[in-house]
């Protein structure tokens, strides 16, 4: 009997450690010497396939990017199977492809404090639908790049980004409050859904309004007549 007892702990026992769930810690903030910093930490649960980024400060960078004539790696989650995620209050920029290639990556929550979003910080993460960046100053290069299923970005009007922020998502790149998607609308900077573009602008075929800039081009008048025929305007599509 107690043989029998000994074996039924001994399972038990088995059944708890397989079963525990796994956790994993890297620090992440900015790298010196190609070594991340513990100013900010991240942290992968498997049971409930969510990663979340605590600490003070900015994150560091991955892939790419040139830290102290070293190159950094990719983020060490690359590969795990990651569908939420959670930046706690006191980090205050998302670093470069910190979240690429997470392709089932649903929602980020906690972003409020954020104010920069590193060059394809969501390269992509093909299953993030929205994101909602309230003090966000500046979006870096293909940031958004490959979020095929993004409808929604909740961004400040004079946010700066460098080119194709959005490229590969569903959203247009716009400057709006409420940078979304507009079903048979247009979406135009700083005024969000329109029936057609206000004066100034263009539809495309994206489905946002580009701006028109006119240049006038006046040639020299001649001494001897008043005729200004020859005046042009050169219209340039930006």
């Amino acid at each position: 009997m107690k043989h029998f007892k000994f074996l039924g702990i001994t399972i038990s026992l088995i059944f708890v450690f397989t079963n525990k769930a796994y956790t994993e810690t890297w620090n992440c903030g900015p790298a010196t010497d190609g070594v991340y910093s513990d100013s900010v930490k991240c942290t992968y649960d498997e049971a409930t396939k969510t990663l979340t980024i605590s600490g003070e400060g900015p994150m560091g960078n991955y892939h790419s990017v040139v830290v102290d004539g070293k190159t950094a790696s990719d983020a060490p989650w690359i590969k795990k199977d990651i569908v939420h995620a959670v930046v706690e209050k006191g980090v205050t920029t998302i670093g470069n492809r910190v979240f690429k290639a997470l392709y089932n990556l649903e929602d980020v929550t906690g972003l409020e404090n954020i104010t920069s979003i590193g060059d394809r910080a969501f390269y992509n993460a093909s299953s993030l639908t929205s994101v909602d960046l309230p003090n966000v100053q500046e979006i870096g290069t293909n940031a958004f790049i490959g979020t095929s299923s993004l409808e929604f970005a909740g961004i400040p009007t004079n946010v700066t980004w460098k080119s194709d922020a959005f490229s590969g998502s569903k959203i247009p790149n716009c400057k709006t409050g409420e940078c979304g998607s507009c079903g048979d609308k247009f979406v135009q900077a700083g005024v969000g859904c329109v029936n057609d573009c206000y004066v100034g602008y263009y539809p495309t075929n994206q489905g946002y309004c580009k701006i028109i800039k006119l240049r006038y081009t006046l040639p020299e008048a001649d001494a001897a007549t008043s005729n200004d025929n020859e005046n042009m305007i050169e219209w340039i599509f930006e």
